[in-house]
């Protein structure tokens, strides 16, 4: 039996011969002469490329039972010592699991090829910076139109009197706990540092880094979209909250850009109106909590440790 580098030094009549050998003689000329497949490239052949062009076999019983013999080809001619084993042929991997051939297709498992265009691993993807800058832009320049449009719906609140706070029968029920607010944007802040730190130690930092801006800066659109078409009532009686003009578009201008620098927390004295029914502590909460739970910890060890 040869080794797995005998057969790689195959040459495409030794292939025509294992062809015969099979029963296959009939795509000897197809393979061999045509497409010279060789013991290298022979190895890399898949029931995928089979079925595709330029092959394209025409019958489905030659189809399996010319990917059952690649298997086996493949199966016996892998390393024995052993039980987890990689071959590489051509920039296609193989792996080889407690003597079952699986033909790795999965981009973040094996390097291959999908029509044509080569996929990295995921421990080869590519920072670029470009990407993750323009996020980090398009981000800032969302909450400087949030923090805008936050000013814009100031204006327009709707008078407590006319439109009282809507009936919600929990929080009607439940004493109202002053400190809340301010707890929720402590939350935020230690769910912040924690997903700083992760940031910092993950080797793919600049693509989770630009995921979380382009998000955020998604959501916090639509929301400046919802909030300034859709005026809601003040959400709860304890909050004495009235429109206020700000005059001309400059002090408009200021006062957002007022918000903007205290991140329109409570807790760095910033107090808005208008904004409340559409939570911005919700959707910061929200995203900063799955961005840190949804992660993959174990895969993410083991690809620093690489």
């Amino acid at each position: 039996m040869l080794g797995c580098s005998g057969v790689q030094a195959w040459s495409s009549k030794q292939v025509a011969d294992w062809l015969r050998e099979q029963g296959f003689s009939a795509y000897v000329d197809l393979l061999c002469t045509q497409h010279r497949v060789d013991g290298t490239s022979l190895l890399c052949l898949t029931e995928h490329d089979l079925r595709s062009p330029p092959l394209q076999l025409p019958l489905l019983g030659d189809i399996k039972r010319l990917a059952l013999a690649l298997r086996k080809l493949q199966r016996q001619h892998s390393p024995s010592h052993t039980p987890s084993t990689d071959f590489r042929a051509n920039g296609s991997k193989y792996c080889y699991r407690n003597d079952r051939f699986v033909t790795a297709v999965m981009e973040q498992h094996c390097h291959g090829y999908s029509n044509g265009k080569y996929k990295h691993r995921w421990s080869q993807l590519e920072p670029e910076g470009w990407k993750t800058i323009l996020s980090l832009v398009y981000v800032t320049l969302v909450f400087g139109i949030t923090s805008f449009v936050m000013v814009l719906v100031h204006e327009r609140v709707p008078d407590m009197h006319t439109y009282p706070p809507l009936p919600d029968i929990f929080l009607d029920s439940v004493p109202r706990i002053p400190w809340a607010f301010v707890m929720a944007e402590a939350c935020a802040l230690a769910l912040g540092y924690i997903l700083l730190l992760v940031l910092l130690l993950h080797k793919h930092r600049s693509i989770l880094f630009r995921r979380l801006c382009s998000l955020m800066g998604s959501v916090f659109l639509l929301r400046c979209v919802t909030m300034f078409v859709t005026s809601l009532s003040v959400p709860g009686n304890h909050l004495q909250c009235s429109g206020k003009m700000y005059g001309d578009i400059w002090s408009k201008l200021l006062r957002a850009l007022e918000i903007w620098v205290r991140m329109g927390m409570s807790m760095t004295g910033m107090h808005t109106c208008g904004d409340y029914m559409f939570s911005g502590h919700t959707v910061v909460l929200t995203m900063l909590n799955f961005f840190i739970t949804e992660c993959e910890y174990a895969f993410f060890l083991f690809q620093n440790l690489e």
